[in-house]
């Protein structure tokens, strides 16, 4: 009967932070000063200083993001409720990363730092204590060295500095394992959907498609779905 009782409310918070969650993603990207979504040096114009201005729609986004938190909320808190509390943090701030990329080109560094800062709350579920700093050190090296390479060859910018910071903190969060998994999930994703649009004449071959969203999808793919059943097995 306890054991019951203690599910129950497990689920019960889980639904209630969810909601929060939602609707919190959706009304602090509409409320986070502009300046966020801009580049070092760059002045926001005047439509993305407008206060009335929702760059992310209310309804029915904050609805579906908020399904999403609770089902994930769910899933996770039956099983740890520490991991589903880290979880949480980190999925939220890779959604706001997420928004800012497909629909302003941008990484904001303040949501990369919330992402980092998830991280701690992930420190138990890991192998031994090195695991984030391997997860940090195989995912930003890799982002560095594509960007590197990809300037070298094709003579212009191919990665943006914020994806490598991206890759980096969600690396200090999952761990080297982790890392390895949503560096091939999201570079798959990413060419799948790229060679989709190409095929659709969406976009051209010299066009540049935002990496940012594809890199927080898969991390949170992993961090939902498959690293609980990594656990299992």
């Amino acid at each position: 009967m306890l054991d019951m009782i203690i599910l129950l409310a497990k689920i019960c918070g889980a639904v209630v932070v969810g909601i929060f969650a939602g609707h919190a993603a959706v009304y602090i990207f509409n409320k986070i000063p502009a300046q966020w979504l801009c580049d070092y040096g760059q002045k926001p114009d005047e439509a993305l200083e407008d206060p009335h201005q929702q760059r992310v729609k209310g309804v029915p986004w904050k609805w579906v993001f908020s399904g999403f938190f609770m089902a994930g909320g769910i899933r996770l808190v039956i099983e740890d409720w520490a991991f589903a509390a880290a979880a949480v943090v980190f999925c939220w701030a890779l959604l706001e990363i997420g928004l800012a990329d497909k629909k302003y080109g941008i990484i904001p560094d303040q949501f990369v730092i919330l992402t980092a800062i998830s991280a701690l709350g992930f420190i138990p579920f890991h192998s031994s204590f090195l695991q984030p700093m391997w997860g940090m050190l195989l995912g930003g090296g890799v982002m560095l060295a594509s960007a590197l390479i990809g300037k070298l060859i094709l003579k212009k910018e191919t990665l943006g500095f914020g994806d490598v910071k991206l890759f980096a903190a969600a690396g200090l969060a999952l761990g080297f394992r982790g890392t390895l998994w949503v560096l091939v999930l999201s570079a798959v994703g990413s060419a799948v959907i790229f060679s989709v649009l190409l095929l659709m004449r969406k976009i051209k071959k010299e066009d540049m498609v935002p990496l940012g969203p594809y890199i927080c999808g898969a991390g949170i793919f992993y961090v939902v779905i498959v690293w609980p059943l990594l656990v299992k097995m």
